[in-house]
């Protein structure tokens, strides 16, 4: 079902896709130039050759479900193939960051730190808070930061209805934050209303498998139109929401990548 419903999307976002040059808005325009396209940094082989590494770790690690109480194990190997983002996508979060320079980042969704590595490489000033539900899982992400150098991130662990608030806290406000969490339209509404209370003008909100069910479509659709999001760009995994109302006009893009 979720597999036929993501092929049709696909087709429909192949046909709606535009590039740059189709844009006219130069904020867009930009983005396209610097993240979509942006410049090759040598630093990422670090991270394609941690990925290799992890392919072939067999590791069994126990992730919890908060909702049923239950508990689910998978290899660090089936981890890095079919849970963590794609290199590809890890390179757009990468440019993301570098050409942004977001200072305060909070991640919904740890798994074994590799969207986080592509974010903490890309500004090392920048100080970034990671959420995570398995204990085993998140010592796995914080060995992966270690093999990195990175020492920017901070890794919670526990039910994220606990922790996202007190996360919260914690922050003056979030520059970017990337939802990649509880993938249900429940969920990922009522993190993206807490993350709100948090968010400015220039905040950057980056929801992952906007199109993975029905469910995560009809969210993305109720994010666009929230009054607060100013202006969206869809690249079919990820979509992104911008809020600076003085810079930005009301409108949806979709871009091809």
């Amino acid at each position: 079902m979720n597999i036929l419903f993501r092929f049709k999307k696909y087709l429909r976002y192949l046909q709606k896709a535009k590039t740059k040059y189709y844009l006219h808005s130069p904020f867009v325009y930009q983005f396209y130039l610097n993240v979509l396209e942006g410049e090759k940094d040598s630093q990422l082989q670090s991270i394609v050759k941690l990925r290799e590494k992890q392919r072939s770790n067999n590791a069994l690690l126990k992730a919890e479900d908060f909702g049923t109480g239950n508990s689910l194990s998978k290899t660090v190997a089936d981890i890095e193939r079919k849970v963590t983002v794609r290199h590809k996508y890890g390179v757009l979060l990468y440019r993301l960051v570098n050409y942004f320079k977001p200072q305060n980042i909070l991640e919904i969704g740890t798994s074994i730190g590799l969207s986080s590595s592509y974010m903490a490489l890309a500004n090392a000033n920048a100080s970034l808070i990671s959420l995570e539900g398995s204990n085993e899982i998140a010592e796995t992400a914080k060995q992966n930061y270690a093999s990195l150098q990175i020492k920017n991130v901070e890794v919670v662990t526990g039910n994220f209805n606990e922790t996202l608030s007190s996360a919260l806290q914690q922050l003056s406000s979030v520059d970017l934050v990337f939802f990649d969490g509880n993938h249900t339209k429940a969920a990922t509404l009522n993190y993206f209303y807490q993350c709100l209370s948090k968010s400015t003008e220039n905040s950057i909100f980056v929801f992952d498998d906007i199109y993975w069910s029905k469910d995560m479509s009809e969210a993305w659709e109720d994010i666009k139109q929230d009054t607060r999001v100013r202006l969206t760009i869809d690249v079919y995994q990820f979509g992104i929401c911008f809020f600076s109302k003085e810079k930005l006009a009301k409108e949806n893009f979709v871009l091809l990548y």
